[in-house]
This record gives C-alpha cells, structure tokens and sequence, in this order.
C-alpha cells in the first residue's frame, strides 16, 4: 500500500477524532458553564473528565463492538459496557473531586451527581458507537456493491465469450454458402466477413463504442446477406437522427439484425421481408427490427443470440432500457428503447 495514502488515513483519522473530543469540551463546558456562570472551571472539569471518558469510548468501539459482532451475544455486551460505564464514570468522579480538593469518600462519590456523570459518558460513548456501526455498515454496502459489480462483470465477459462463438459459427455458414454457389462475389464477402471478425475482435472487449460503428458493423453484415440472397429478400435499414455522439455496447443490436437474418431468411414465405430502423432522438436510441416468418414457426425464434443479448441489457442497462418482442402470426418483430443517461 502507497505510504503517501497510509500518512493522509491516519492524519485524517487522528483529526477526525480530536474534532470530536474537541466537541465534547466545547459542548459540556459550554452547558454547565453557563449553568454555573463560570465557563473556565467547567471547561477545566471537562478536560479532567476527557480520558476516562475516551478511555471507555475506545474500549467500547474497538473491543466490545467487534465482539459482539463476532459472537453475536447480547447480554455478555450489555454487562461488559455497563461495567466500563461504571468504571469511568467513578473515575471521572474521583478525578472531580481531586480538582475540586474535596474528600474522597464513598458516600461523596456516589449519589445523582454520579447519574448524571455515567449519563453523559454514556451520551458520548453512544454517539462515537453509533457512528462507528454506520461506518462499518457503509464498509459492508461498499463491499457488497464491489462484489456485485465483480460478479455482473464476471457474468458479462462470460456472455461475451459465447458471443464470439456463436458470431463466427453464423459467419462461417454466410461463406460456406458462398464458396458452394460458386459465386463471382466469394471473395468479395470473405473481405466483408474479414472487416466483421476484426470489429469482434477489436471492438467487443469495450465497454461502449461509437454508435456509427455498430451501425457500421450492421450494414456490412447487411451487405454479406445480400450476396447470398440477391433479390429473393426483401431488406430495408433505415437510420433517422443524429448518430454522431451516440454510443452502445457493442454487438447490442447486431444480435438482432442477425437474428432477422437467421429467421427471416430461411423460410420459403411469399414475399420474405427484412425491415431495420434506428432512430436517435435526443440521448435515447430507438430501434426497431421485423423479419418475415412462417406461422409454424413461431415458438422456434431466438435462441442463445437473443438469450444473449437479453442478459446483456439487464446488466448493462438495468433501468435504462425497454425491450419488447412480439411473436406474430407472421412477423417476428423486436422494439428496443435505451434510455440516456439523463432521461
């Protein structure tokens, strides 16, 4: 650990607390002396009252506290900081007297005066407990919001490695079809799917990219479709707005598209449709996608792409998006809505 942080803990921890004891002087001082219009000598009483009071202050926070937290036994800490009380308190009356050059005897050190003494240490040391369980909850909701966070990353670079796969698998077929067509424009989709493998690979680790590089990434694949299916697909991308500061985790919407593809590709409907539509309005992205389906089909779409991507969303944006899918009699269509960040 830096030595330079250790320095700036403990100074800030040794301040924190002489601002505290500082507080109580101050504000005990400040009652009696104007109770007793002498502030000086009641200021005098309470520095002569401070280390029996700090004494089972410390006591309390920093060893009984942490016992009971590990053995979680009530009545033992209750009889432990009750005793502690008693003792400072007898001390601080004995230190009372030693100032004041009054006898010591027990009838003089116990009676009210000796209540109101235990009350007020108990007053101090119950704040300096109280404060010390708020920290040490905050501690433990700081490291249970660590622990959850390590766990949704743990979880979405796990998602992400089953995307790779799961890309490249569609990507193989896309030219495996080609090569088999024997198709003038084979080599031409190899450079296609050569652009897309290297947006996987570059692209996907990051958190957020650019939107115009999804879309990017959107109409090359677009394009790769096209050379297998020519005319005998009907495909519209539509972009609306402005996509320029626009950012989205990467391959968010391209899962979709591939899906479009995957489905809406493969059935021999009349009239087989592919429609895409991305609308930026102000800090929100609007995306639609809508493929052509047979009615046999409908409880076969989506699969470990949709599934995917659905747990992708709920981590990334929990309360920052709006996902519906619609499974029609002859559609399949797909509305997602990710909220900005300020809406």
């Amino acid at each position: 650990m830096n030595r330079n942080f250790i320095w700036k803990y403990v100074n800030k921890r040794f301040v924190t607390h002489i601002l505290f004891w500082l507080f109580y002087v101050l504000f005990f001082g400040s009652i009696y002396g104007k109770y007793g219009n002498d502030y000086k000598w009641y200021f005098i009483e309470s520095l002569g009252m401070l280390p029996f009071i700090m004494l089972a202050t410390y006591l309390t926070i920093y060893a009984i506290l942490p016992f009971y937290l590990k053995k979680g036994k009530l009545l033992p800490t209750i009889f432990l900081i009750a005793f502690i009380l008693f003792a400072a308190t007898l001390g601080e009356r004995i230190a009372l007297r030693k100032i004041n050059s009054l006898p010591i005897t027990v009838d003089s050190l116990f009676g009210i005066t000796f209540l109101y003494l235990m009350l007020e240490t108990f007053f101090m040391v119950a704040i300096a407990f109280g404060i010390k369980l708020v920290k040490k909850w905050l501690e433990q909701q700081q490291e249970k919001h660590e622990m959850e966070k390590k766990n949704l990353q743990t979880e979405l670079n796990f998602l992400k490695t089953q995307l790779h796969p799961h890309f490249l698998f569609n990507t193989m077929n896309n030219l495996y079809a080609l090569s088999l067509e024997k198709s003038s424009k084979t080599s031409e989709g190899i450079a296609k799917i050569s652009d897309l493998l290297r947006s996987v690979l570059y692209e996907c680790n990051e958190s957020e990219v650019a939107l115009e590089k999804e879309i990017n990434l959107i109409e090359n694949y677009i394009d790769l479709e096209k050379m297998r299916f020519g005319n005998e697909l009907n495909v519209e991308f539509q972009i609306t707005g402005n996509t320029t500061d626009a950012k989205i985790a990467p391959m968010l919407l391209f899962t979709f598209v591939e899906n479009c593809f995957k489905h809406g590709s493969r059935n021999p409907a009349e009239n087989p449709f592919i429609k895409i539509e991305i609308k930026v309005n102000k800090s929100n992205i609007n995306f639609l996608a809508e493929n052509s389906k047979l009615e046999t089909k409908a409880e076969k779409q989506g699969g470990i792409g949709l599934q995917n991507v659905k747990k992708r969303l709920d981590i990334l944006y929990a309360d920052r998006h709006k996902l519906s899918v619609e499974n029609k009699k002859y559609t399949f269509l797909v509305h997602l809505v990710i909220f900005g960040k300020n809406e």
